[in-house]
């Protein structure tokens, strides 16, 4: 089987970070950022295309991952949150005619997560087609997760807070949880940025 199945990644990074008094997706992860090291592990998995979606500070964020073989998705209206952000992305598939047949929906600050675990899923989503392909975090589907392009006018439609899991939660019964020993911690304050960087992210 091919490992690869026309798949797109888009990471999410669009948000401001208030609590974190810093530009988070900047802040650094061994030798890179935290954005930069979601960035090179996608790219080491079997996607075919790298996304990003940007809004906040995205002028600064741009500089700093210009050398990647990426594409930029700037989200003007990235204050609606994350649900929009992932609207955003599908919508630009479409107005570029981009016709994948997935989609792997992940974020810039979920830095233990590495492409070994991206293909994990990918070769879930491969096997089982028309689903989604979740990540189990305390028991929910999660990001990243995989959305066949069956639900990708689903996802175009999505303009709140709550992501994707308010979807996933609607097609319960297409959802098909991975689970794995990978810690998927996101990084949402500043005292978590530092235990798991002493521990994990020093270069």
């Amino acid at each position: 089987m091919d490992k690869k199945g026309n798949i797109a990644m888009v990471i999410l990074a669009a948000g401001a970070a208030t609590r974190m008094q810093a530009i988070k997706q900047l802040l650094p992860w061994k030798k890179t950022t935290l954005l930069g090291n979601a960035i090179e592990q996608g790219l080491q998995s079997n996607v075919d295309k790298v996304y990003i979606v940007l809004g906040a500070n995205a002028s600064k964020i741009k500089k700093q991952i210009l050398n990647y073989p990426i594409q930029i998705i700037e989200h003007k209206n990235w204050q609606l949150g994350i649900g929009s952000s992932i609207a955003c992305a599908i919508k630009y598939f479409k107005e570029n005619k981009l016709n994948y047949n997935s989609v792997l929906i992940t974020l810039a600050d979920q830095p233990l997560i590495n492409a070994a675990y991206y293909n994990l899923l990918i070769a879930q989503s491969l096997t089982y087609k028309e689903r989604i392909i979740a990540s189990n975090i305390h028991h929910k589907p999660s990001v990243p997760a995989i959305f066949d392009a069956y639900f990708f006018d689903k996802l175009a439609q999505l303009n709140e807070d709550k992501g994707a899991k308010q979807l996933m939660q609607a097609v319960s019964d297409d959802v098909l949880i991975v689970n794995s020993d990978i810690n998927l911690v996101d990084i949402d304050t500043l005292e978590t940025y530092e235990v798991i960087f002493n521990s994990f992210g020093k270069p």
